[in-house]
């Protein structure tokens, strides 16, 4: 049930396009999401599932995690979706438009036991408020993902090109996932042509905490990967910043000018933890 790395990078590829998902597993992405909702018609949905459980059974790239995007509990959709993973379960499933803790649970109990990470992906403000506790329901969650569209609809929130008003939604849900032990996926940046704005969209994203992000292009990868993984200079800093403590005979260490405490320890020892996992 766990993912070997770090998911920095969760492309989206649509489960009734077969050509599409093979060439996917060529690209040097951390996961695929092989959509089952939005990005297939309703009448295509029969015919996506049983192209994405050809697909789970002729998998072998073992540096791609499968995910499964099944759709909203409570429809008949969800209940198909579900039926039909059992065939051939992939390493995790995207619950989307999730609320609330209990229908993770309904999706556990739809999945029979089966050991799949599960990534509830919250698109509401009921699920903003309810983050925490969808974050720590079971341990099967691996990671909670934000999908801004739904939640911009739902709430009558413009976007603007800085999206500062999407600031608290992304905040909290980070903040719910650090509090359980949880991996926060961002939600993607619909402008894929413009890499500078997906470069942008990510370091943002980075900086408030989260592990990675969603893509909807393949060209966003390569831009995704980078900005999640450790730089050199912050690699070669952290082992300095250890290196050093090492020596310490107090709880405050000063290098170079820099007051280095327990938390700069901390994040230092995160980050050779993040530059392993994401080698």
């Amino acid at each position: 049930m766990e993912t070997p790395r770090l998911l920095r990078s969760l492309l989206f590829v649509p489960g009734d396009n077969p050509t599409r998902m093979r060439k996917a597993t060529e690209l040097p992405v951390d996961a695929l999401i092989v959509d089952l909702e939005d990005a297939v018609l309703p009448q295509q949905r029969a015919a996506a599932r049983r192209l994405t459980v050809e697909f789970l059974a002729e998998k072998a790239v073992p540096h791609v995690s499968i995910l499964v995007r099944v759709n909203r509990v409570g429809t008949t959709d969800f209940s198909e979706d579900c039926k039909a993973l059992l065939e051939r379960p992939p390493d995790g499933v995207m619950l989307a438009k999730c609320g609330s803790a209990e229908e993770v649970r309904r999706l556990e109990d739809a999945l029979q036991g089966q050991r799949i990470a599960i990534f509830p992906l919250i698109e509401s403000p009921t699920g903003i408020l309810n983050a925490y506790s969808i974050a720590t329901c079971s341990p099967a969650v691996a990671g909670v993902a934000f999908g801004a569209e739904d939640y911009c609809a739902e709430t009558g929130t413009v976007r603007t090109e800085e999206e500062i008003e999407l600031l608290y939604a992304r905040s909290a849900l980070v903040t719910a996932c650090r509090a359980a032990g949880r991996e926060p996926i961002d939600s993607p940046c619909l402008d894929y042509r413009d890499l500078k704005k997906v470069r942008a969209s990510a370091r943002r994203a980075r900086n408030l905490g989260f592990s990675g992000k969603q893509a909807i292009h393949p060209a966003q990868v390569a831009v995704l990967n980078e900005v999640f993984s450790p730089t050199e200079t912050e690699i070669a800093e952290a082992r300095r910043i250890l290196h050093a403590s090492a020596r310490r005979d107090a709880g405050v260490l000063g290098i170079e000018g820099q007051m280095i405490d327990e938390a700069v320890l901390r994040r230092a020892r995160r980050t050779l933890w993040l530059a392993e996992r994401t080698k």
